[in-house]
C-alpha cells in the first residue's frame, strides 16, 4: 500500500498522475489529493485539457503507481492555473472517508457514479439517503431520466466519481428536461 506516499503528496499539494485501472495499465489521471484514508482516498481530478474534472474516490488497493513531477503534469498545472480553474473544498467530516465523500456529492446535489468490484462507471445517479452500510441512489439512465432505485452495499463501493465530465454532462440533460 502506498499510503505513507499518498500522505506526502497531499500535504505537498502535489499533482499527480494516478494509475488505478487493471485493464489498461498506460491509462492515468491527473490528480491532487485531497484526503487519504486507511481504505480510500478522495482526489480533485484535472483534465487533459487543463480544465476542472470533477471529484473522486478510490480503493487504496487499486492503486499500482503514482508519477509525480513529469513535464505532462507541469503542463497540466499550468493550464490549470491559466484557465483559472478550481475546485471546492473538500471537508471530512466523519470518521470514514466513503461517509465524508458521499456527504460532499450528496451537500452540492452531484451525479454520482459508483464503480463496484472494479468496474466502472456501474451505477449513475443522486444519492438518496444511507441506511446502515447501504447506499441508496435514485439512478438516472443515459437519457437524464431518473430510473429507479439502487440499494448497494458499502464493502461493494470500490470507487466513485462525482462532478466530472461524464456525469456532468448527464447532470446537464437530467437539468433540461426538469426546466
Amino acid at each position: 500500500m502506498m499510503k505513507k506516499q499518498l500522505l506526502y503528496m497531499m500535504e505537498r499539494k502535489e499533482l499527480v498522475e494516478l494509475y488505478s485501472d487493471p485493464t489498461d495499465l498506460r491509462k492515468f489521471d491527473v490528480v491532487k489529493f485531497l484526503n487519504v484514508s486507511d481504505s480510500f482516498l478522495v482526489a480533485a481530478n484535472i483534465a487533459a485539457n487543463g480544465m476542472y474534472d470533477g471529484y473522486r474516490l478510490l480503493f487504496l488497493d487499486n492503486i499500482h503507481q503514482m508519477n509525480v513531477q513529469t513535464k505532462y503534469i507541469k503542463k497540466i498545472r499550468q493550464l490549470y492555473q491559466a484557465k483559472k480553474q478550481s475546485h471546492l473544498e473538500f471537508v471530512d467530516e466523519n470518521d470514514d472517508l466513503l461517509l465524508s465523500f458521499l456527504d460532499f456529492a450528496h451537500k452540492y446535489n452531484f451525479i454520482v457514479s459508483v464503480d463496484l468490484f472494479n468496474v466502472p462507471g456501474e451505477v449513475q445517479g443522486f444519492i438518496k439517503n444511507l441506511e446502515a452500510d447501504i447506499l441508496v441512489m435514485s439512478m438516472v439512465n443515459e437519457m437524464g431520466e431518473l430510473d429507479g432505485e439502487a440499494f448497494i452495499k458499502f464493502g461493494a463501493i470500490h470507487g466513485m466519481s462525482c462532478d466530472d465530465q461524464d456525469v456532468s454532462d448527464l447532470m446537464r440533460i437530467y437539468s433540461e428536461k426538469r426546466e
